[in-house]
């Protein structure tokens, strides 16, 4: 039988689990389960106050007041739900049909013409994104011949909504009364810019998932369980490790690095752990399973 007075290393990060907590603080569903972490810490500080006293003023009484217990948890990857958890109130929209509205910059040639624009198009074949170069030196918007590596205007799946000189002047839409411009359309309205660059603001078909930011949303408040490995001392096996939290507030304050070089983005969650009802703010369980057989 193990003893309280065994030895046991942690080095291995926790798999953490987050529950929506019920009106009486007991856990509910589970919301997010997160098993690619790269770091998950646990942090606990508190103040002292101390009466002194006495030649040379030494400490005579301390008093711990103040406990603070924080959880710090590096994710390698993100899911649309760890973000709105993250950033937002949790909610995030189910995934729907709609469209995505993206803009792109390209010169017009000497002669009044755009050679191509570079755009992320749906590949049949690999069903999904590629970036392709739409031709834009076909003769009619639905030539069946582009050059080689490209695809033509009408088949590219883009809605071009607007065209925008260097100078910020916007083209008029030539049909208002159709959503999006034609490919000739968009080659007389460039005809003019020679030599210059000019925004293109187009649409496109996208599957997608949103969760909202505003002004008034903020994180929330979960009941928290983190499961690991403990490595006996003398043995050298493991067993196992959790640590439960009932009530943990995610932090308002996020960064997501974006950058061309280096390692990969990390995502992380600060949570603060807060006092429940009960007064217990976590529980720590060195544990290993029995026999059931």
């Amino acid at each position: 039988m193990a003893s309280i007075l065994d030895r046991y290393g942690i080095k291995e990060v926790a798999d953490v689990t987050f529950y929506k907590i019920n009106d009486d603080g007991k856990p509910d569903v589970p919301v997010l389960f997160l098993d690619t972490l790269k770091v998950s810490t646990i942090e606990q500080t508190a103040e002292q106050a101390d009466a002194r006293g006495g030649k040379g003023n030494p400490k005579l009484i301390t008093w711990d007041y103040g406990k603070e217990i924080t959880v710090t948890i590096e994710d390698a990857l993100f899911s649309p739900k760890s973000l709105a958890i993250m950033m937002a109130n949790g909610k995030v929209n189910a995934k729907e049909s709609g469209s995505i509205e993206r803009t792109i910059m390209a010169r017009v040639d000497k002669n009044g013409a755009l050679d191509f624009l570079t755009v992320d198009v749906y590949d049949a074949e690999e069903k999904g994104a590629v970036r392709k170069k739409v031709d834009m030196k076909c003769t009619t918007a639905d030539s069946a011949n582009p050059r080689a590596g490209m695809i033509n205007f009408a088949t590219a799946g883009i809605t071009v909504t607007k065209v925008t000189t260097e100078a910020g002047a916007s083209k008029s839409d030539p049909t208002p009364l159709v959503h999006g411009w034609t490919y000739d359309e968009v080659k007389t309205a460039v005809a003019d810019l020679a030599g210059q660059k000019v925004f293109l603001t187009y649409e496109q078909p996208v599957q997608k998932t949103e969760f909202v930011i505003s002004g008034d949303t903020f994180p929330g408040t979960y009941y928290i369980t983190g499961d690991t490995y403990a490595r006996s001392d003398v043995t050298g096996k493991d067993s196992f490790f959790q640590f439960i939290i009932p009530k943990a507030k995610m932090s308002a304050e996020q960064t997501i690095t974006l950058e061309a070089e280096g390692d990969p983005t990390t995502f992380n969650m600060n949570l603060t752990v807060l006092r429940p009802e009960s007064g217990e703010m976590m529980t720590l369980v060195q544990y290993d399973l029995e026999a059931t057989v």
